[in-house]
């Protein structure tokens, strides 16, 4: 009987288990040993020595509903992604896509599997391979997979973050239609707006402010409709960043620290909204000088945590209306991040324009008039410097001057013009009451004619 057994027990290993009970009663209980456990038998059935295209084929080509088939095909993937067998997931893949017609009916389940199962296989360069793969291959087809595509990219994406590579990362969020119905639903505004909120922030790690913009403008058209708070927190937040990277300081300091309030009460650790008044500091201290950056900083010199920033200092001697030294500007310099020492075409920095800003209206607030020689050097800067600065300054109207070039020197108050206009009205009232005193003389000397 052993002579009959053995080669029998290996043409029925070869058939995937789709032997029916011909050949049953030749086999003798001891001889084969049915599989205990489910693992052993999805092993026992489906990869045992055989190729990835040879179990396929098996399953598609034996007798049967064609949904057993794809519950077969299905546990294949289990049995392969348990493995970790990447390179034969890859050929799955490939199989399974391939223009042979007899796959296309179990394409999308298989594909689906595998998307929901590659996180299993634990080591992310092995996802990464393999959700590439895949992705190109459903490259012009996607329409027909956009639920498989986007979780694959969502895998893919996890993997690209772990490796700090951010814009890659957000370039394959952004590949998926979030806008249409993905397996037969539509997605939820609270879903949406994460992955547009998702892909701005991945942009914003990278520097990219222009990218991230278009994806929070996109948040921003459904976020009154999200009702989940910490959606709409990163969202404020994200766009805080993104007005603080295109550089308008001033409505980036007051998002940032109306966040760090936190009016909503949200569970928010207070190291981080410290860091959103932070934030909201920094963003003041470059904010151009004048009467509104006054009032931001008055806020913030309120706020019973202000000592606890590292840039208090500047700040408060900011909102004293006292000059700021080099030392303490370098000091302060220090921890800004790279978008705030950003170089203008004339040479300075964003943080050299607004101390320099600061201190003329610092210096303004002291002084009636002072010879530009000296109010350069007051400044730290050369002459011609301080005197472009004071004439912008007086041209925006974000301080009251003028300047008498004839003779090199600066008037801080009233303009010239203002007051030229109220030596006019004295001479004007002066003419005015010498005209009344006039009638009234003339008058009274007609009065007494008539008498």
């Amino acid at each position: 009987m052993g002579t009959v057994v053995e080669p029998l027990r290996h043409s029925l290993l070869s058939k995937l288990g789709n032997c029916k009970s011909q050949g049953k009663a030749a086999i003798e209980p001891s001889a084969v040993r049915s599989p205990n456990t489910k693992q052993e038998q999805k092993k026992h059935l489906f990869h045992n020595g055989m190729s990835v295209r040879d179990s396929v084929q098996g399953i598609v080509s034996a007798p049967g509903d064609a949904g057993g088939k794809m519950q077969k095909l299905t546990q294949l993937v289990g049995v392969l992604v348990g493995q970790k067998d990447v390179n034969s997931l890859q050929q799955l893949v490939d199989i399974i896509l391939s223009d042979d017609t007899q796959f296309s009916l179990y394409s999308r389940p298989v594909l689906h599997e595998l998307a929901v199962k590659i996180k299993d296989i634990g080591a992310p360069q092995s996802i990464k391979m393999l959700a590439q793969h895949t992705i190109d291959k459903l490259r012009g087809r996607v329409t027909s997979y956009e639920e498989e595509d986007a979780l694959l990219r969502e895998a893919l994406s996890e993997v690209l973050m772990n490796e700090n590579e951010h814009t890659a990362a957000a370039k394959v969020l952004a590949a998926v239609n979030y806008e249409g119905g993905v397996g037969g639903r539509q997605r939820t505004s609270e879903e949406k707006a994460d992955k547009y909120v998702l892909i701005a922030e991945l942009y914003l790690e990278d520097g990219d402010a222009v990218a991230a913009e278009t994806y929070c403008n996109r948040a921003g058209l459904i976020i009154h409709e999200v009702t989940d708070k910490p959606i709409t927190l990163r969202f404020k937040v994200v766009y805080a960043r993104i007005l603080d990277s295109k550089r308008r300081f001033m409505d980036a300091a007051t998002r940032y620290f109306e966040l760090s309030q936190n009016l909503q009460s949200l569970p928010i650790e207070p190291a981080d909204l410290l860091q959103l008044l932070t934030n909201a500091v920094t963003c003041a201290i470059l904010a151009p000088a004048g009467p509104q950056r006054s009032r931001l900083l008055a806020s913030l010199m309120k706020d019973e945590r202000i000592a606890r920033v590292h840039s208090y200092e500047v700040l408060k001697r900011m909102f004293l209306g006292r000059i700021i030294k080099k030392d303490e500007v370098h000091k302060f310099s220090e921890k800004l991040e790279d978008h705030h020492k950003a170089v203008g075409p004339d040479g300075t920095t964003l943080l050299d324009k607004a101390m320099l800003q600061h201190n003329v209206l610092a210096a303004s607030r002291v002084y009636l008039n002072m010879r530009l020689i000296d109010f350069g050097a007051l400044l730290d800067v050369p002459r011609a410097q301080a005197e472009k600065m004071a004439a912008k300054m007086i041209q925006e109207k974000r301080m009251e001057g003028f300047i008498d070039q004839s003779v090199g020197v600066i008037h801080f108050g009233k303009a010239e013009s203002e007051h030229l206009k109220q030596w006019d009205d004295q001479v004007q009232a002066l003419c005015h009451r010498a005209n009344v005193l006039a009638q009234e003389v003339s008058g009274g000397g007609d009065v007494a004619m008539a008498m």
